[in-house]
């Protein structure tokens, strides 16, 4: 069975937590997997930009943002985030479904709002044009890489007068892969885990 048609037999499935009735507020995601074959399967990332007024400034994370009064649908935001973001314009029949919906927190506390994350998978390069004021960087990572034991490490993140430690996953670059983007990549590695190995 080929890639492309193996990946849509693991993100279509009912069992999806769906958060929608029981927060208003909420954002959109696209999690790009690119790759000919299941031995290079990569993940794309981005780094947010340094901005005070950020809560997640800096932070390793994927494409995406709030829903617009003018978007027509969810799907619909992550295509647009991820344009405006990275300049990559995914295409809706490159969908493969969503993984589930994650109610946000920071520094261990829930917030009211949540994240629905798509997945996407795709064969093309793009060409890249960040949007300096929100992203700093975007880079690909295998999965390989991301399920390898040894990256496993620690994340201090500060909370009152102290540090909450926090799993996470060393990408080569600081900080690591930590929080809520880290929560969906392992609800992402339980869709992949029997096929890529």
């Amino acid at each position: 069975m080929s890639l492309k048609t193996l990946l849509p037999t693991l993100f279509f499935t009912p069992q999806s937590t769906d958060l929608q009735n029981k927060l208003e507020r909420y954002a959109c995601v696209a999690i790009i997997l690119k790759g000919t074959d299941l031995d290079n399967l990569e993940v794309g990332f981005i780094q947010r930009a340094l901005n005070p007024n950020d809560r997640w400034s800096g932070q390793i994370a994927f494409p995406g943002g709030k829903r617009e009064e003018t978007d027509p649908s969810d799907l619909h935001v992550a295509l647009r985030e991820t344009k405006e973001e990275v300049g990559a314009e995914l295409q809706p029949e490159e969908l493969l479904g969503r993984l589930d919906d994650i109610q946000a927190r920071k520094a261990g506390q829930l917030l009211d709002f949540y994240i629905r994350p798509f997945v996407f998978y795709t064969q093309r390069d793009f060409l890249i044009t960040l949007d300096p004021a929100e992203v700093a960087d975007f880079f690909w990572v295998p999965i390989k890489n991301i399920q390898d034991p040894k990256r496993q490490t620690v994340f201090k993140a500060p909370r009152d007068a102290g540090f909450l430690q926090l799993p996470a996953i060393h990408l080569d670059r600081d900080p690591p892969l930590w929080g809520l983007t880290y929560l969906m990549m392992l609800n992402l590695l339980e869709r992949v885990r029997g096929v890529v190995k």
